[in-house]
């Protein structure tokens, strides 16, 4: 057997040192070394720290490590160390990454292009739109998306991800004998076909508080850019973002009306430049320099259009793309009015925004 797992996997175990502090020490002693030093050596790098020194000293984290090394085996969990060449290269760029990670799944983290989606708990009829239309439109695209199995923004993600077909990632707060919530556990089992879970928590940690917090910068680490779908003024979709920012990935966020309450999180990331506003697909896509190549969608039916709505759909049907400037003048209606408008037909799919305020028929 390596011994190098047990031994990672033990430092981890020690209180108050954290994934900086473990990675110095790992700079300079081998995972090995480190477990073998004596009081005297360890005083010396410790200094006065006895609460860390005795943990070195006794045998009980090297006891968690090795039983929790046999749980792995037993439930096909792959133990990721930071030290390997399977763990996540982006994700080992940062600075505060996990000394060790647990997966379940197929997926390989160093290939493809790695989205966040993140948002509110409470996601309104607009965000789960928004969260169709991207992922309908991205299932073509070589791309992974990546959340945290939560209610709301996490779970749409994670279930359209699956309908599309979409490789996606799941990172929990607590460790892989169980999932939180239950009520998600469906998604967790199909998602792990062509995509993973992934936590850098032990099978015996709970979910305590402060491990969603922390689970947020492993979102922001795995991706090369994170989309805010909706977010209050304070939320643990705004801390993915803030960790997103001070990694250097791209940060998105889904603008809303002024009065909307989840948007408001979404409207201050976008007046502060702390990130890009996303519209549709389309932006993303062109951002990347990516080429849209949307699939064959069959012919909605049946859908009840107001006077106006009518009006233009019938105008873009005849006359295709148009800037929103030639609806009006073609139109005679209120530019305030036909921004309203043409909303309510983006949301029910029957016209898309695209680049140079141009709509055409979806």
């Amino acid at each position: 057997m390596n011994p190098e797992p047990i031994y990672t996997l033990a430092l981890t175990y020690v209180s108050k040192l954290g994934p900086v502090n473990q990675k110095k020490i790992l700079k300079h002693l081998n995972p090995e070394t480190i477990w073998s030093l004596s009081e005297k050596d360890l005083k010396e790098i410790f200094k006065e720290r006895k609460d860390i020194i005795s943990q070195f000293l006794n045998l009980k984290c090297l006891e968690k490590a090795e039983k929790e090394i046999e749980f792995c085996k037993r439930n096909d969990i792959e133990i990721l160390l930071h030290s390997s060449g399977n763990y996540p290269e982006k994700l080992k760029n940062c600075t505060d990454s996990p000394l060790v990670l647990f997966k379940k799944g197929s997926h390989d983290f160093n290939k493809k292009l790695h989205i966040g989606i993140v948002g509110t708990r409470k996601m309104t009829p607009y965000g789960k739109r928004f969260i169709e239309n991207l992922l309908e439109e991205i299932s073509t695209q070589q791309m992974v998306i990546v959340s945290g199995l939560a209610y709301g923004c996490d779970i749409e993600a994670h279930r359209l991800s699956i309908e599309n077909q979409i490789p996606n990632i799941a990172v929990l707060a607590h460790g892989l004998n169980r999932i939180s919530p239950a009520a998600h556990k469906k998604e967790a089992s199909e998602l792990q076909k062509n995509g993973a879970l992934l936590t850098e928590y032990s099978s015996f940690h709970n979910a305590e508080p402060i491990n969603f917090v922390l689970r947020n910068r492993i979102i922001a680490g795995l991706c090369d850019a994170v989309i805010v779908v909706e977010s209050d003024q304070k939320g643990g979709a705004l801390a993915t973002a803030n960790y997103a920012n001070s990694y250097n990935r791209e940060v998105f966020a889904l603008p809303g009306r002024i009065e909307d309450r989840f948007s408001l999180g979404c409207n201050e990331l976008i007046q502060s430049n702390q990130a890009y506003m996303i519209r549709n697909a389309s932006d993303l896509l062109n951002y990347f320099n990516l080429k849209s190549n949307r699939k064959p969608q069959q012919a909605r039916l049946f859908i009840e259009l107001e006077k106006e709505e009518k009006l233009i759909y019938d105008f873009l049907k005849g006359n295709g793309k148009q800037q929103i400037d030639a609806l009006y003048n073609s139109l005679q209606i209120p530019v305030f009015k036909l921004n309203g408008i043409l909303l309510n037909m983006e949301i029910k799919g029957v016209v898309r925004p695209l680049p140079g305020k141009f709509f055409e028929i979806n």
